[in-house]
């Protein structure tokens, strides 16, 4: 499908989604899956998508459909994924720092939940007493996240309850008759091949403390943070090598603790990242102190990945013109908002565009969309997917282009 098409058909900036990769990726997370289960006899291994990464129905309906679970953490994510048909059992509510509102949602809707400080525990505990509950922990462990930003495990982390607290934990639980039924722990987001070892070693440090600690735990969840490739040279995350390395760890721990009945691994953006592009044009073409400039209609408020996390996308430019002679020169490439901050990359070398033509930033399925806002009242992009009919390809709408209308009426 043409990218000057798509644009022409539904404007500037937009979201694009392959279905064909985003089908293959939830193949591969589904064989995953298969391949641990079948080397853990009795037990029960379930891939958790975060809707966070995006939660599109089009993508959480696909998510069903290869037969995985979902994780939650907001009263909309709640509500989406009830909708596009996942059931209580096939979803857990994985929250931090909610309200007493919220907590009774969570409570009415019939889903697990996991709680990640002993205040949170305790909170729940004086509502609803005598409950189940999975509890998030903290093994101490540096996080393996692309950015600091992105590290949720070791010192200086909001997340979880840290070895120290577990006395104060099982304190609140016996209080209020709590019981624990499973443990969460989460390193981080965004690790390939050469992180697997750190992965590993926050898994057996989780387990650890599960075995030392708790009893009768039932469910494990080991988290995700599965990587995709964003910047060249860089490889696919090895799922056989990684599910090889898992293996002889959890057949171990049942041995040890026989309780457990379930493994639960988070693969958020893994599934969506890679089927998802961004589409916009260049607006402006500048050279200030021997410095290239290209302005783009693609703001911090429609990708904040790069503003927030100093992330990185592949950027490429088509021409919308006439095939024009250039050499590569260096350029940052920046959007339409007003702040310093608003750099969709840094020191590209690419054939200088001109203005009209388009921008294409890859792997902008995860933590796309689902991040945008109305920053400076700037409307948010419409979302397609390009489904394979047979011979052609055929785009849908799956998100409609918001408009200032649409803005103005909770203003109104």
């Amino acid at each position: 499908m043409r990218n000057d098409f798509l644009l022409e058909t539904y404007g500037s900036p937009l979201y694009v989604y392959d279905n064909f990769i985003l089908e293959e990726r939830c193949q591969r997370i589904a064989r995953f899956q298969e391949g641990l289960e079948s080397n853990l006899p009795g037990i029960r291994v379930r891939m958790h998508y975060s809707t966070k990464a995006n939660s599109n129905p089009a993508i959480l309906k696909t998510v069903r459909k290869f037969g995985l679970n979902i994780d939650c953490m907001s009263p909309f994510e709640l509500r989406i994924n009830k909708e596009c048909g996942f059931m209580p059992e096939e979803m857990l509510y994985v929250c931090n720092n909610i309200s007493v509102k919220e907590m009774e949602l969570v409570y009415a809707s019939g889903v697990l939940i996991c709680l990640d400080s002993v205040s949170q525990v305790r909170t729940w505990g004086q509502r609803y007493p005598g409950t189940e509950i999975m509890v998030r922990i903290n093994p101490g462990i540096s996080g393996v996240g692309h950015c600091k930003k992105v590290n949720t495990s070791g010192k200086g982390t909001k997340f979880g309850i840290s070895e120290a607290n577990l006395r104060n934990l099982f304190a609140v639980a016996k209080e209020y008759n709590l019981r624990i039924i499973g443990t969460h722990q989460h390193l981080g987001s965004l690790f390939l091949e050469d992180k697997i070892p750190e992965y590993i070693a926050g898994v057996k440090a989780g387990l650890e403390i599960v075995k030392k600690y708790f009893k009768d735990v039932e469910i494990v969840d080991l988290g995700g943070g599965f990587g995709v490739p964003y910047k060249p040279g860089e490889r696919h995350l090895p799922l056989l090598k990684l599910a090889d390395e898992l293996t002889p760890i959890l057949k171990g721990f049942i041995q040890d603790y026989p309780s457990v009945k379930e493994f639960k691994f988070e693969p958020g953006r893994y599934i969506p990242c890679e089927a998802g592009t961004l589409l916009g044009t260049v607006t402006a073409v500048e050279k200030r102190k021997r410095t290239w400039w290209i302005g783009t209609d693609i703001g911090m408020n429609i990708l904040v990945r790069p503003s927030m996390y100093g992330s990185y996308h592949e950027i490429v430019f088509e021409e919308s013109g006439s095939v024009r002679d250039s050499k590569e020169v260096s350029v940052n490439i920046c959007g339409n908002v007003c702040e310093s901050g608003d750099i969709l990359g840094k020191k590209r070398f690419v054939f200088l565009p001109e203005v009209g033509d388009i921008v294409v930033v890859c792997n902008a399925g995860a933590y796309g969309y689902s991040m945008a806002s109305n920053y400076t009242g700037r409307p948010r992009p419409a979302e397609i997917m390009i489904y394979a009919d047979g011979t052609k390809e055929v785009h849908q709408v799956i998100r409609q282009r918001e408009s200032i209308s649409d803005m103005l009426r909770l203003v109104e």
